[in-house]
């Protein structure tokens, strides 16, 4: 071979070869290959028929609002390179519970037991944002598909299902109606251990607002009970004051500490605190201790706070507790109409003015026609026609499911659980359900106001809620 020839076969094999490694295909074996994968080399995952590919450089597509915002710091590492915010197109299998269709999600609710009035309906809430949803298209083309267990506001019950949905891979926890379950996940490690996102709780239990997997968008019982006794005092002139609380289940023994330790602050005196089992049938000795001379007898307690299941608190006032001197009030587990109507049957006329405080703009008066309060109330409608609009806990899981999904948009279509916990850790939802929600890493008391409704009785009937005026009030622990 002369030297001509040499120089050019040598020329033609270091081109084949700097071809082959441009297109990274093994020339030993043929087969086309992402590199990265299990082994970790560059931190990306195989490429499969289900359109995974390794993570390569960030790339947005600006025409679709549901994509990422370049060098968007809220999301933890690049997008894949090609990945657009469509079907087909979405980087497939990107996390636990996500597929290049859908997005797996589960929660506990309450569909029988203590809470059942209280909590029911909230799955169809949270069923009417999903079918919105996923009648648009999903997001970036992954329908919702959202699966719902009975955990009848038992603790253990509730744990041990977490931990199923946990195992059976589940991507995150919308909502969560029922508040024991994920209380005792909580407390246990469970969510921290499985980092999985819990968006759009109830807040009726202090450790939601701790964990790090955990956003609420409820003011607090907590909130609601520093609330209420800070008004009564300043704008009712109470000066006496009683609780009267569940003391079974922890939203109660927690919110009866706010509400005390707030009257005490204020130079207030808490002249009774009345603890309720849930499970009796009736309390009658417990209605004659309050009714004492020494307690709230004879008119002597300016006001009354009442932290209660609805079953709980119709019991106690069949018992015809003595009425608050200037004021009466509760939490907003009694805001549903079912207990309002149950108020005037037990205890009558005493119900008029009777108050509820929360953290939402229900559906009522002026603001019903609120655009977002109204959308609201048609898409649960379109649900359950006859669905109690203003439960609380109905419209915190219209409102906990929408928070949910707008962070599921901006995360766009590298869907993991970490780039999920980045947005919502820099995420404010502006809505006309709540004052503006805005959470931070370490801070996840988003909804810190609460604003108070009454109810009106006429000829022996319940005729609905008033806006008493009060606005959304802060809670003095974070004013």
């Amino acid at each position: 071979m002369n030297r001509n020839n040499g120089l050019k076969t040598f020329a033609l094999v270091a081109a084949v070869f700097l071809v082959l490694s441009w297109l990274r295909l093994d020339p030993g074996s043929g087969e086309q290959t992402v590199r990265g994968g299990s082994a970790g080399q560059d931190g990306g995952t195989a490429g499969d028929d289900d359109g995974d590919i390794g993570a390569l450089d960030e790339v947005v597509d600006p025409t679709n609002p549901q994509s990422n915002l370049v060098n968007d710091p809220t999301a933890t590492g690049p997008d894949p390179k090609g990945l657009e915010c469509a079907r087909g197109k979405n980087g497939g299998a990107t996390d636990k519970g996500v597929t290049p269709t859908s997005i797996r999600l589960a929660s506990t609710a309450v569909l029988d037991g203590p809470a059942k009035s209280l909590l029911e309906d909230s799955p169809n809430a949270m069923k009417a944002v999903v079918d919105k949803v996923n009648k648009a298209g999903g997001i970036c083309g992954r329908l919702l598909e959202l699966r719902i267990v009975n955990d009848s506001f038992k603790a253990d019950d509730g744990l041990r299902i977490i931990k199923n949905f946990i195992a059976e891979g589940y991507f995150a926890l919308p909502v969560v109606p029922s508040a024991e379950g994920l209380g005792s996940a909580i407390t246990s490690g469970e969510i921290a251990k499985a980092k999985i996102p819990v968006v759009g709780s109830d807040g009726m239990r202090k450790e939601q607002y701790a964990e790090p997997y955990v956003w609420p968008v409820a003011s607090a019982t907590v909130t609601a009970m520093r609330v209420m006794a800070k008004y009564g005092y300043e704008n009712r002139a109470a000066r006496s004051f009683a609780i009267v609380y569940d003391s079974k289940y922890r939203f109660g023994i927690e919110g009866r500490d706010a509400f005390r330790d707030q009257v005490r602050a204020l130079g207030g005196e808490v002249k009774a605190e009345i603890d309720l089992d849930p499970d009796l049938p009736s309390y009658g000795s417990k209605v004659a201790e309050f009714n004492g001379a020494g307690k709230c007898g004879q008119g002597k307690c300016d006001m009354v706070a009442m932290l209660l299941l609805p079953e709980t608190a119709t019991k106690w006032l069949k018992g015809n507790p003595e009425r608050a001197l200037r004021y009466t009030a509760g939490a907003q587990t009694l805001f549903t109409d079912r207990f309002a109507a149950d108020c005037v049957q037990q205890y009558g006329t005493k119900c008029e003015g009777m108050a509820v405080w929360t953290g939402y703009n229900p559906p009522i008066g002026p603001l019903a026609s609120l655009p977002g309060v109204s959308t609201y109330v048609n898409d649960v409608r379109a649900v359950k026609a006859n669905i109690d609009v203003t439960n609380q806990f109905v419209e915190g899981a219209y409102l906990g499911m929408s928070v949910f999904v707008e962070a599921l948009r901006k995360v766009g279509p590298n869907l993991t659980r970490e780039r999920l916990k980045a947005v919502m850790d820099s995420m404010t939802f502006t809505s006309d359900l709540s004052s503006p929600l805005t959470w931070a890493p370490g801070r996840h008391y988003a909804n810190t106001r609460a604003q108070s409704f009454a109810m009106t009785v006429s000829q022996g009937t319940f005729r609905g809620w008033r806006n008493e005026g009060t606005g959304f009030l802060q809670d003095p622990a974070f004013g």
